[in-house]
């Protein structure tokens, strides 16, 4: 009845509220119109569901009080260089998470922390829709800015 390989269809990120109050950002696998609403509201009793971990799962549509689309900002590569050429904007050691006069130990630690959890490697597995494949490549591309600026 289910199929748990990974699919490769059309993908909407939502949060989904849960009967008991619980909210979960999940991508969902969208019906071939690749509308939201019809996968919602068509005859299967369960949505394709992937979690934050990249973790695939099936939803039961019953359990489902609310569902919201969560639109993800275009992040523009373009305008993430321009940003970081301005100092009075970019802020490399808020982009790494470290106060500024941190040790070299800790800037290159919180450096490979964050790009671990931005690089788009660790994405591949998971099916997002193309602007969140952008977002992470762009975020990338600000923490190696960042890196670039303060790090030993």
């Amino acid at each position: 009845m289910f199929d748990n390989s990974k699919s490769t269809g059309m993908r909407a990120l939502v949060a989904v509220t849960l009967r008991d109050g619980t909210v979960q950002n999940l991508s969902v696998k969208l019906s071939l119109s690749s509308k939201l609403h019809d996968t919602l509201n068509n005859a299967e009793a369960f949505l394709d569901v992937i979690d934050a971990e990249g973790k695939q799962s099936f939803l039961a549509k019953s359990a489902i009080a609310r569902v919201e689309l969560i639109e993800v900002p275009r992040a523009n590569q373009i305008n993430l260089f321009r940003r970081a050429g301005d100092s009075s904007t970019f802020d490399p050691y808020a982009v790494l998470g470290v106060a500024k006069g941190s040790d070299p130990v800790a800037i290159r630690q919180a450096y490979h922390a964050t790009a671990k959890r931005y690089h788009p490697d660790r994405f591949l597995s998971i099916d997002l829709p193309k602007e969140m494949a952008d977002y992470a490549a762009a975020m990338l591309v600000r923490i190696n800015l960042a890196y670039e600026q303060i790090g030993s």
